[in-house]
């Protein structure tokens, strides 16, 4: 069975890693949190896991989207990322995101940096063997505009002006690679500081765990399947939502392709109509992606649908993802089995 070679890993430019990272301080900081889609079938694990910051071995790994839902839908929900992680030295890898999160008359924005150490328990020249813990730190910012709103609701929490709020969080990661298997585990949100929008009060937010794994297998020197599942379990709610997918691998010399489904299932919260009560109703979503690879760029495109039983519009989305892959001139890229 071929293996991915490993290489010693180049010192990249700080400055290039510095350049994200300012260009975010300099941004408002939204969302009680980033939310969790098909990301990281994407190429893009460290949007999800703060461990993965580095991970890669060399270079700078850049990677941006857009996604928007309910199309036909006047302000409907979109979301914008862009996260830079590359690593530096043997050990150490570090990383930011932003993102923008916008939802109506309600508009998320936020920003964090991470840290990753990354220990290489390496069996030989040849195979992939790596452990690696990471802690992310981040700001957020939460605007709700009311100036649109009717003045004669009689509601005392709106106002009729721009309420906003804001936290912190952080959230410790740990992924573990072995040859052709790697599985991550992450805790959002380990520290959580914010405000409520209306009344400013302190709030502490639940924790929210993320647990996926999955195994490539090599068909041919062409042809790759790569199946994988992925568990998040929220703090209170205690109702689990499960991923489980399937993407092959196409190798055609420097061009890599991919096509892949994803089925998510479980249960969600609505409402609370009266004390005791819960109305709950199955989470059912169906996401198709395909994607290529050249070298250092990269393209994914994703559609979801939803089967819910209580949907405000016909839901759907796109997601569109691009992605480079930037280091000196002596950067060769290696992809590694499990990070990608």
């Amino acid at each position: 069975m071929k293996k991915t070679a490993i290489v010693m890993p180049i010192y990249i430019s700080v400055k290039l890693l510095l350049f994200f990272y300012l260009i975010q301080t300099y941004s408002s900081f939204g969302q009680f949190q980033l939310p969790i889609y098909k990301d990281y079938l994407t190429d893009n694990y460290f949007l999800v896991h703060p461990a993965m910051a580095g991970a890669q071995l060399e270079g700078v790994k850049v990677r941006i989207t857009h996604r928007s839902q309910w199309q036909g839908v006047s302000n409907a929900p979109s979301l914008q990322t862009i996260n830079a992680h590359g690593r530096l030295g043997l050990k150490s890898g570090i990383g930011t995101v932003f993102y923008n999160d916008k939802n109506g008359f309600q508009n998320q924005v936020g920003a964090s940096v991470t840290y990753a150490h990354h220990i290489n328990l390496i069996l030989g020249n040849r195979d992939i063997h790596q452990l690696s813990f990471g802690l992310s730190a981040g700001v957020i910012n939460n605007n709700h505009d009311q100036t649109q709103f009717a003045p004669d609701l009689s509601d005392p929490l709106v106002q009729g002006n721009k309420m906003k709020s804001n936290g912190f969080h952080m959230d410790f990661g740990l992924t573990y690679i072995r040859y052709q298997f790697y599985t991550h585990l992450t805790l959002r949100n380990l520290i959580f500081k914010g405000k409520n929008i209306s009344d400013n009060i302190n709030l502490d937010k639940g924790k929210k765990w993320i647990a996926n794994a999955g195994h490539f297998f090599e068909l041919n020197e062409s042809t790759k399947l790569e199946p994988s599942v992925m568990v998040q379990i929220v703090d209170y709610a205690n109702l689990p939502s499960i991923d489980i997918n399937m993407k092959s691998h196409h190798f055609l010399n420097n061009l890599k392709l991919s096509f892949g489904a994803s089925y998510r299932f479980g249960t969600q919260p609505n409402a609370n109509t009266f004390v005791g009560e819960n109305l709950n109703q199955d989470h059912k979503q169906l996401t198709l992606l395909t994607g290529l690879q050249f070298k250092g760029f990269s393209f994914f495109y994703t559609y979801t649908h939803s089967f819910e039983d209580i949907q405000i519009a016909p839901f759907n989305s796109h997601q569109f993802t691009l992605g480079f892959d930037l280091s000196s001139e002596k950067f060769r890229y290696h992809p590694v089995r499990g990070m990608l």
